[in-house]
């Protein structure tokens, strides 16, 4: 028989990575380090009860989880560390990269396992350049573009975004940056299954927006804006949505016609279709009117 607290982790552990991924799409801090520290104890319950058992000469617990034991201690440090890097506290993102960096220690892992721990190896040394850059160590710029390269599709948008981020706070130019990945950009459509991937998109073409409103290209940056709110509409990413939209409402007296009525047609639209589920009310161009 398992103890209370051990049934309580078989339980929880999924759900817990579920939440994470749920609060890291609408940047819910706080709570991505709670879940993450509570992900982490689960998972380290069932491991050590696991050993336990197999110490014992007994037979391994059947937990049904969906991933291997190396991916929930990776997973749950990389989001505690994500969200402490979002809060500005570097040294503390940097202790949670420490514990997912070499998790070879775990015993008994399977190929899959041993997978996971080289792919949280490879995020160490991603993040790694991450923090380097946010704290304003240039000098690691070039490395982590030559990174992102060699590495899967998956880390373009992460990159993308750390580069803006950097650029924005310590001021410096990446035109050649984005120039460079400009054709890999371009090919993104935006059609994304998770929440996680699509917030990155979006998070991309935001802070693309404010790197060249800050750079004086408001022109450019109003029609990311424009492209941003249509995606985030389409994809449903409300938190993007509320930025961009705040963002060209800042910058819409720089806005020509154009571009006026392409922000305004995106709004009379997302009104027509929401007004759809209301009975008996159509949106009629300039006025609401009954459609009775």
């Amino acid at each position: 028989m398992f103890d209370k607290s051990i049934l309580e982790s078989i339980n929880n552990v999924d759900s817990l990575a579920d939440m994470l991924r749920a609060a890291y799409s609408i940047e819910e801090w706080d709570t991505m380090i709670h879940v993450a520290d509570r992900l982490y104890s689960s998972i380290q319950k069932l491991y050590e009860e696991g050993q336990l058992r197999q110490a014992k000469g007994q037979s391994n617990i059947k937990t049904n989880l969906k991933r291997t034991i190396a991916y929930y201690f990776g997973f749950s440090m990389t989001a505690k560390g994500i969200a402490l890097q979002k809060m500005g506290d570097y040294a503390a993102a940097r202790n949670c990269i420490k514990r997912y960096a070499e998790l070879g220690w775990i015993y008994g892992l399977d190929k899959k396992g041993q997978e996971e721990v080289a792919y949280y190896k490879m995020l160490a040394r991603a993040n790694t350049y991450v923090l380097d850059l946010l704290e304003g160590k240039t000098d690691t710029l070039s490395e982590y573009v030559q990174f992102i390269h060699q590495s899967e599709v998956e880390e373009l948008l992460p990159g993308i975004i750390t580069i803006l981020e950097s650029a924005l706070v310590h001021n410096y130019n990446i035109d050649w940056v984005l120039e460079e990945f400009k054709s890999d950009l371009d090919a993104l459509d935006g059609e994304y299954e998770t929440d996680v991937n699509k917030r990155y998109y979006i998070d991309h073409l935001y802070y693309m927006a404010l790197y060249f409103f800050k750079n004086g290209n408001i022109h450019h940056a109003l029609n990311i804006t424009i492209k941003g709110l249509r995606m985030s509409d389409k994809l449903r990413d409300n938190t993007g949505f509320k930025k961009l939209n705040a963002l060209f409402i800042s910058f819409r007296i720089h806005a020509t016609k154009e571009q006026q009525e392409k922000y305004d047609g995106l709004n009379k639209n997302i009104l027509g279709r929401v007004l759809k589920d209301e009975k008996g009310i159509l949106y009629a161009g300039g006025s609401i009117v009954s459609a009775r």
